[in-house]
């Protein structure tokens, strides 16, 4: 121990330079693309979309509206994973989804047969909000209608957002 204790010490040695804080963006949760199995989904869900369960989908009723952010890139496509179960479609027949992003129309689609459905569809950059909050609507016409109390069922939504 008397041996180590009278060695020399090393040179002092500056400490590195200090950068800028980095200026991060106000947290709001959202993001470009949501599954309905992510525990925040909620926080992309405006109206018209059941509440969240331990199933990896939600119904979404007449009249459903998401929000999320947009990708800074030039070419943008909405995309929406969903189901049409044969249950409502034998009685609904083909359904047709009315799309419109910030109050504006951009698509309309129609689906003749039931089970998982994909779709994909080219969004005008003009009609997105960057930065900021983007509002998607998707109606479904007809919707189904329970017999037993009324309630009006449109779709089954498993993911949705923005991608390049």
């Amino acid at each position: 121990m008397v041996c180590a204790g009278c060695g020399s010490l090393p040179e002092s040695v500056p400490p590195p330079a200090q950068r800028a804080a980095l200026t991060v963006p106000q947290a709001t949760g959202l993001g470009y693309f949501v599954a309905m199995s992510d525990p925040n989904s909620s926080a992309y869900v405006v109206q018209g979309i059941a509440d969240r369960t331990e199933a990896p989908w939600r119904w979404a009723y007449e009249h459903p509206v998401l929000r999320f952010l947009a990708p800074d890139v030039a070419r943008v496509r909405f995309m929406l994973d969903f189901s049409l179960p044969e249950r409502t479609f034998r009685e609904t027949g083909p359904v047709t989804l009315t799309f419109t992003v910030n109050g504006k129309f951009f698509d309309r689609a129609r689906f003749d047969t039931p089970g998982q459905l994909h779709y994909g569809h080219p969004v005008a950059p003009e009609f997105l909000n960057r930065p900021g909050e983007n509002r998607v609507a998707i109606d479904p016409e007809p919707v189904w209608v329970s017999k037993a109390d009324g309630g009006k069922l449109g779709f089954i939504i498993s993911r949705a957002g923005f991608a390049e």
